[in-house]
Formats: structure tokens, sequence, C-alpha cells
């Protein structure tokens, strides 16, 4: 049984949920719509959370927030263990019916606190695993220990049901034995508004030549350094093109393109660097293929869902995160990970590949993204698992 074919969740309900997130910035930018269809299902919506500018945009919509030092590069022992109290300190205050937890960290610290809030059922989405699960350093190899012995028992005393992004991050985490398969769901990402990201508010490239965008943290595992290699190979065989660049350095990450290489990107002359750009619907509209070469253990790239719902072309790479939003020839192509060349042949195939077969591909990433994966079938999802009887072990 699909997640999005679950009955609908429910008549109109007084009770109250809490989110838990990161950042005010996750909340407002991926999940505003669920928080506005939670409450148009009566559901008294709270929200906790750590703060980056979003704290008063999200009150203006009508749901108070209050602050946490929640941030996801926290590592600070004993500033975590400040968090965690707080975080406790919230669930005796609130009790909420239902708890909503976002990114391993919260899942963490809500799931322990759970014995501070009896009867909350507790709901955490994992929107993939990151860097603590992809390094190979031996300090991020031992705080991974002490993570996955922390989940175990929060796991344990909240009965919590988890939400994976897609199907090897679950089968990870049933193999573990850190919970069951019965008390999990795969849900694909958070959903992408097809009403905003529409292909018809696509422009006509002012030159003719097919426009390149790579979008994301300028991390190593997200392909920033595949997609610079394969692009400038490309150039030097001859082929026209335009290439973006959108996304800014991730500091404390030793992966991260530095400062200085990020410089030098903002005065390349085959790339135009945007930097963090704010208005995706209208950097898709101006754009005809993403590229998003990644290895990162994210959960679903959303950047590729709203490429799609516009009709941009997508080449990803075939980890679990992105393997299935392609089919291969049809809206886009896949290819190894850590793979310049395979890269570059795919790019290579879409530069010389007739005008009309794009225009076929393009129209097949929006018709993927309508069927597969707008919000309004992931909302539906999620909502149907805030009650107690839900259909569990869903994909």
């Amino acid at each position: 049984m699909n997640a999005t074919d679950q009955p609908e969740s429910g008549s109109k309900t007084c009770k109250t949920v809490l989110y838990l997130a990161n950042t005010d910035w996750y909340l407002f930018n991926f999940r505003k719509n669920l928080l506005k269809r939670a409450s148009q299902d009566g559901w008294h919506v709270r929200l906790a959370c750590g703060e980056a500018g979003y704290t008063t945009a999200l009150a203006e919509e009508g749901w108070p927030v209050e602050t946490l030092p929640l941030n996801s590069k926290g590592s600070n022992p004993l500033r975590e263990l400040g968090a965690l109290y707080k975080v406790i300190r919230l669930f005796r205050k609130e009790r909420p019916d239902v708890a909503h937890l976002f990114t391993l960290k919260c899942v963490l610290y809500g799931c322990l606190a759970a014995p501070f809030s009896r009867n909350t059922r507790f709901i955490g989405a994992l929107t993939g695993m990151g860097y603590l699960f992809t390094s190979n350093r031996l300090s991020v190899r031992l705080l991974k220990q002490l993570v996955i012995a922390g989940l175990r028992l929060g796991l344990k005393v909240s009965r919590a049901h988890l939400i994976f992004q897609n199907e090897f991050d679950r089968q990870e985490f049933v193999e573990q034995k850190l919970l069951p398969l019965e008390r999990t769901s795969v849900i694909r990402g958070s959903g992408v508004d097809c009403a905003i990201f529409n292909p018809e508010k696509r422009q006509p490239s002012s030159d003719g030549n097919l426009r390149l965008l790579f979008c994301g943290r300028l991390i190593e595992e997200k392909g920033i350094r595949d997609y610079l290699a394969a692009t400038t190979r490309l150039k030097a065989e001859g082929w026209e093109f335009t290439s973006r660049i959108a996304g800014e350095p991730y500091p404390g990450n030793p992966s991260s393109l530095s400062e200085a290489e990020v410089d030098e990107l903002r005065t390349h002359e085959d790339h135009e660097f945007l930097g963090h750009y704010a208005d995706m619907p209208a950097l898709l509209a101006m754009t005809d293929i993403v590229v998003l070469p990644t290895y990162y253990r994210e959960g679903t790239p959303k950047v590729l869902l709203e490429a799609m719902a516009a009709g941009c072309i997508v080449v990803t790479t075939t980890i679990p995160a992105c393997d299935d939003l392609v089919e291969e020839g049809v809206n886009g192509f896949r290819i190894s990970p850590k793979d310049v060349d395979s890269l570059n042949h795919a790019l290579a195939k879409l530069l010389k590949c007739p005008p009309e077969q794009r225009a076929n591909m393009s129209v097949a990433s929006t018709r993927i993204a309508r069927e597969r994966f707008s919000d309004t079938q992931v909302n539906r999802a999620t909502l149907n698992l805030y009650m107690p009887d839900s259909v569990t072990a869903t994909t």
C-alpha cells in the first residue's frame, strides 16, 4: 500500500500537534503547507525550533513559536545537554497529543523527552542521514555510535513512528533493530507545490544556449567538484551552454569549498555564481537542466522535486535518495556517484539531442512530479499518521 493511498486523516479535532525542528527556516521553506493543512484539519499547531530569521513570518501565519538551541552543527557536549534539557522542559509544559520531530537531532532529543510527556504520539521524520553517516573520520564514527545508542533508547521509550524519505534508510534502521518495520513509513520528501513550480512560467533562453544549474550546499558530497570538473571538460570540448551555481559553502564541514574557491567562482567566466537564491520558482523558470551529482546521505532532494515540477530535465546519481526520481532517458539521466566521466557523457547527450526530445523530457518531469511527489499527497499521508489507528509500515 502506498503512503499516499491511506484513508483521509479523519474529522476535525481540537488536539495539539507540536512541530520540533532545527530551524524556523526549515519549517517555513519546507513544511509551511503541512502546517496549513494541519490547521485546516483542526489541529492546534505549535512550533519549537532554532531561530534563523523566520520566527516572525511563522508567527504572522498564526503559529506560536518557541525558540530552542537546536543548531544541527552543534557539538559542544555541555551545550547539547542544555538543549536536551530545554526540550524535556518544553514537553513537560506542552504535553501535546502529537509531536512531529524533524531531522536526526530533533528525533533523538524529542524521543528521549518522551517519558516527560505521557500520552503523546511521537512521529519522527528523518530527512537524511547526512555527514554523521558518510564520514569516515574517527571522531565522527565515535559520535555516530553514541547517537545510535541514544536513538535505540529514545525509540524504545517513545514508541515513535519514523518516516523515512527512502527505502534504504528505513532498512538500515530496521536491520540495526532500532525499531520494528511496523513503526515505519516511507514518504518521499516534503512534497512540492505544483501550483508554484509550474512549467507554464518557463522563460526561453535569450541566446538559445541550454541553461544548466547546480543548486545545493557547496560541499563535495553534493557533487559540486564533479559538476565543476564535468562542465570544464565540456567547455574544453567546444560545447556552448550557460552554467549557474546557486548555493553557499558550509563552514565547519571539511569537504566544503573554501572561501577562496568561492571567490574564484564569483569571477569565473564559465559560470554565473548566484550564492543563496531565495526565489526558486523564478530561478527554475530560467533553467533547462538541473544537475545534482550528489552522494550525500540525504532523504529526497527538494531541489530535484521542484525542478521536475517546473519542467526541468534532471541529471543526478543512482544513490537511494535520487534513483527513482529519474526515469532513464525519459525525464533525465542517472549516473554513478563520484563519476565525472559518466556525468560528462550524460550532459553531452542532452546538449546534442534534438530540441523536441528535450521538450518531451521536460513534459515527463512535470508529469512525474505531479503524479508522485505533490505536497498535497505527501501532507495527506503525513497527517494520517497522527491518528492512533493509522496504517503503518507503508511505502
